[in-house]
């Protein structure tokens, strides 16, 4: 296992309150693993869109590249396709 380093961050107060507030109700040990944890969560959803990305170029673009507008629009059209299935899902639940 690596070694932690500790920095400095400046929070929004907000934000700082709600995740004291999480620590306190026990969702996370404690501000630094809650804060390591959220960042961990972000960096591999990045890594996860890339390697899409990357899918969808190779193999189903037959190589040609995606532009920023293109991806920003599929990013919405998964949003919305994802929010339907919830809301379909939490109908069939009721």
């Amino acid at each position: 296992m690596a070694v932690k380093k500790p920095i400095s961050i400046t929070l929004d107060p907000d934000v700082l309150e709600e995740l004291q507030r999480l620590v306190e109700a026990g969702e996370a040990p404690s501000l630094s693993a809650l804060i390591n944890d959220t960042l961990r969560s972000r960096v591999e959803r990045q890594r996860r869109a890339e390697q899409a990305r990357q899918y969808i170029e190779e193999n189903l673009l037959q190589g040609q590249t995606l532009t920023d507008d293109e991806m920003i629009e599929a990013r919405g059209l998964l949003a919305a396709n994802k929010a339907r299935t919830e809301a379909r899902r939490k109908g069939a639940a009721a």
